[in-house]
């Protein structure tokens, strides 16, 4: 079983050399951008529902 393990993670560290090594830290500031984006899209959806459940009368 310790080898199947291994294996796995031998495996996961030659493909984050071989991918995420040369990229530095664009795939995090591009996943960080995508979250911030993601998330100012939440809010201003939620603030919608929100101003449509208070006029309605079914704020909680």
């Amino acid at each position: 079983m310790t080898h199947f393990w291994y294996g796995i993670a031998r495996f996961l560290q030659k493909t984050f050399d071989l991918l995420l090594v040369p990229f530095g830290w664009l795939p995090v500031t591009i996943i960080s951008i995508i979250l911030g984006i993601g998330l100012v899209y939440w809010l201003s959806v939620q603030a919608k529902y929100s101003r449509r459940a208070k006029e309605k009368g079914e704020y909680i």
